[in-house]
């Protein structure tokens, strides 16, 4: 995933895997475990007790806040290398979100204390996840004021941009998504409808900004896209 303008943030397996103590990179590696999900199968749910770490081994997820009364709302987006949980270190571990398997997924899982020790006993190691973790919140700060301020087709396309940092592009197919999420997940993570997003998905297609091949999506003026993100 990418911050704008700036180089792709580092995965915690490569924090790890530079800033870790020999014996503590061992020692992690022993007590990693994996675990596979099926789509739409819960990894943790808010309010569970933080007992792991997890790392997207393989697969794609979505990350759900309850903003209460009823209403969720997709809050982020999770690809291969990415860290899921941190929000639960501190004095109240807890995960303040729920995050949920877009298909078949497998997580790698590290305990909680030991991960707590490891960031402890590597000094260097923790600096480098702290400001890991401060650049994860200011990104994830932009996106949301972005979705919270653009007028609705501009909303949609920076939902379009977020698949396409987190996911990549098809290896077959350069101009299409690897993974575009379903009309209703773009409508929640856009803070809209669902006719909304297939309204401002066809107007789009027909400036030509995109392709709308069944339910994926081609991005065919990407530049064209991005210029009306950072238009005002």
């Amino acid at each position: 995933m990418n911050e704008n303008d700036s180089a792709p943030l580092a995965t915690l397996e490569e924090l790890i895997r530079q800033y870790c103590y020999p014996e503590w990179k061992q020692l992690l590696k022993e007590k990693n475990a994996q675990l596979s999900f099926a789509k739409g199968q819960a990894i943790f749910s808010a309010g569970e007790r933080a007992s792991h770490m997890y790392m997207v081994h393989q697969g794609r997820v979505k990350v759900v806040a309850d903003l209460g009364k009823g209403r969720n709302r997709i809050v982020r987006l999770a690809g291969k290398g990415e860290v899921l949980g941190h929000r639960g270190l501190g004095d109240e571990p807890v995960y303040a979100a729920s995050a949920i398997a877009l298909g078949p997924t497998v997580m790698n899982m590290i305990p909680m204390p030991l991960f707590q020790s490891t960031l402890k006993a590597n000094n260097l190691f923790c600096y480098q996840f702290l400001m890991y973790f401060a650049a994860r919140m200011r990104q994830l700060d932009q996106d949301t004021r972005d979705l919270m301020t653009l007028d609705v087709v501009r909303r949609v396309v920076k939902v379009l941009m977020l698949c396409r940092d987190t996911f990549g592009m098809d290896e077959a197919d350069p101009r299409k998504l690897a993974f575009t999420l379903s009309r209703k997940d773009i409508a929640s993570m856009a803070d809209t409808t669902y006719e909304s997003v297939v309204r401002a998905l066809a107007s789009l297609q027909q400036q030509e900004l995109v392709e709308l091949v069944g339910k994926e999506v081609r991005l065919r003026k990407p530049a064209a896209l991005e210029r009306m993100l950072a238009t005002p």
